[in-house]
């Protein structure tokens, strides 16, 4: 092998040496630089990066939670406020009723007042009424009677001059004495004998007490007027009477409801039967007297003045039927009464 190839081999070599060499020197310049790269910004962990990115949705998520709880805080708000308004008119509402409700209770009191104003202004017309035809009535029979006793002296002028004798029966009075026994009443008119219904009338009238006195709240006086029973109605009057009691140093009025009395009125003039009917065995004096006890039973007579000899004869058979008799005498135009100390009769 000549020198010449020799050289020529270990250059080739050489260069092949120096090639490794460089190559070699450039892989550790490039693993250099990447490991201080490496050193100098170190990659993160996987685990960390997950949790990094599941924070970062938390995030997201807790700023869309935050965003709705605020939409709904203003929904609420306006819900509120839309409820608070109601709240308002219904409040308003209310108050406009309750105005009105009491607005229409003063017109109802109002209207009470008015009605019992109005109910006390027709008794008293109607008592005023009553009045005026008893008036009437009474004129009435004043006329008739006046007329009758012309037409008795008429008769008797065309008698003859010779003195005539009428016999009247007699029954001598014991003394009187209280009644404290059964009573009934007849009234005797017009030569007409009523039966006069005292009790029940007085009952009715007790029964209508309570609900008539109400009346008196605004007025001092009530006149009433209850039935007709029998023929017969009963006017009453109830008044109010204040009395006054010391307390202290002053005193208070205390008012009471009295009563101050009744009158009966008949529902005509024409009432009941004739004297000599009522005489008769069936007639209506005599089924009442019936059912009664002779000797415990006072039988009271309400007489006018026109009817004298018709009382005698009713007096007779009472006494020769065995009852007591009591007379209670009339005037013209008068109607059978009594005060709040009533009446006791006295039998004969």
């Amino acid at each position: 092998m000549s020198l010449k190839k020799i050289t020529t081999g270990q250059d080739s070599f050489l260069d092949i040496v120096a090639n490794l060499v460089g190559i070699l020197i450039i892989l550790v310049v490039v693993v250099g630089a990447q490991a201080s790269a490496s050193w100098v910004h170190p990659s993160p962990d996987e685990k960390l990066v997950t949790e990094i990115d599941d924070l970062k949705e938390s995030g997201l998520r807790l700023t869309d939670t935050i965003k709705k709880m605020q939409l709904d805080n203003e929904a609420l708000g306006e819900q509120q406020a839309k409820e608070n308004r109601l709240a308002a008119d219904l409040t308003d509402q209310r108050h406009v009723v309750l105005v009105r409700l009491e607005v229409l209770k003063k017109k109802l009191d109002e209207a009470k007042k008015t009605r019992i104003e109005k109910i006390a202004a027709i008794d008293t017309l109607a008592a005023v009424e009553f009045e005026k035809k008893e008036a009437f009535e009474a004129r009435q029979r004043k006329l008739a009677d006046e007329l009758e006793e012309l037409n008795r002296e008429s008769k008797a002028i065309s008698y003859n001059n010779q003195p005539q004798t009428k016999v009247i029966k007699h029954f001598p009075n014991p003394i009187a004495k209280t009644v404290f026994s059964d009573e009934v009443h007849f009234c005797l008119n017009n030569g007409r004998l009523s039966y006069v219904p005292m009790s029940e009338l007085i009952s009715r009238m007790r029964s209508q007490w309570k609900a008539n006195a109400e009346k008196l709240r605004r007025a001092d006086q009530a006149i009433e007027v209850v039935g007709p029973v029998h023929d017969y109605r009963m006017q009453y009057e109830l008044v109010v009477q204040t009395a006054y009691d010391r307390m202290g140093g002053g005193a208070m009025p205390q008012k009471t409801v009295s009563f101050k009395g009744f009158r009966l009125l008949p529902s005509s003039p024409l009432i009941g039967e004739t004297i000599e009917e009522a005489l008769l065995a069936d007639s209506d004096f005599q089924k009442r007297l019936s059912v009664l006890e002779p000797r415990k039973t006072t039988v009271s007579i309400w007489v006018y003045p026109n009817d004298y000899q018709s009382h005698a004869m009713l007096k007779e058979w009472i006494h020769r039927n065995g009852f007591q008799m009591a007379s209670w005498p009339l005037d013209h135009g008068k109607r059978i009464s009594g005060g709040p100390t009533g009446f006791k009769t006295s039998a004969q």
